[in-house]
């Protein structure tokens, strides 16, 4: 078996009855959304509260990924998640605050604090809104450029899993499961960018879209830099057709 507590939680999951695997596992399953059902495995998230705080609480049963390490019977997608949350507070880049991880033979649980107190997530923004504000537009491509600097990618940057704090001066990434690193950051950029305009695109003014890139170039002038953005308008353009 294994385990990580947060020890900044520690005493609060005390406090609820919270002490380890068995008790995340066996609290009662009114699932947040639809549980995913792959091959012979499933993965499901609820939520708890305790005091004041919003947990969610993520199990899954034998839903697993093929690693180098572990070719045939894998590894937890929940572990591969954890794994980047550490690799991200580890090089100071805003993630999600994990409270507990386990895993017990086929079963493993992360258990997150809910982003909802303190950020909104993008897709509720744009649905309320229908458009970016310069300043969002900014903190989105500032902090891709964070990431894609240490050769990572998050591969489904979409509204969906952004969440931006309440006065846009940060943000937040979920969805980590298919978080990959690569060996050139042009990799990363060329996947990433387009990825985000695919889907917010047509909220974004034409001179909002040029504050994009300009922001995560940073006014760079180089040859690679004229090749990604064309690459990524050729296919938005054939998307949008």
């Amino acid at each position: 078996m294994i385990e990580y507590v947060n020890p900044l939680w520690a005493k609060k999951l005390s406090q609820f009855q919270l002490n380890g695997f068995a008790d995340f596992w066996d609290t009662e399953n009114h699932w947040f959304e639809d549980v995913n059902h792959r091959r012979d495995g499933w993965s499901g998230v609820i939520t708890k509260h305790i005091g004041d705080e919003t947990l969610f609480i993520k199990k899954q049963h034998n839903h697993n990924f093929k690693t180098w390490l572990h070719p045939f019977k894998g590894e937890p997608t929940f572990k591969r998640e954890f794994d980047c949350t550490q690799r991200l507070q580890k090089l100071n880049i805003p993630t999600l605050e994990v409270i507990f991880f386990g895993i017990r033979e086929n079963d493993c649980i992360l258990v997150t604090q809910s982003l909802n107190k303190e950020h909104r997530c993008l897709s509720e923004v744009l649905d309320q809104t229908q458009q970016l504000s310069d300043d969002q537009i900014k903190i989105i491509a500032k902090f891709l450029k964070q990431l894609h600097l240490n050769n990572i990618q998050h591969t489904y940057p979409i509204p969906k899993h952004i969440y931006l704090n309440q006065d846009n001066s940060s943000m937040v990434l979920i969805d980590l499961e298919k978080m990959k690193y690569k060996l050139f950051r042009f990799q990363c950029a060329a996947r990433d960018l387009y990825s985000f305009l695919k889907f917010t695109h047509h909220f974004l003014t034409r001179t909002q879209t040029e504050l994009f890139f300009q922001t995560y170039f940073d006014d760079q002038n180089s040859w690679l830099k004229k090749i990604i953005i064309n690459k990524i308008k050729r296919k938005l353009s054939r998307h949008h057709l």
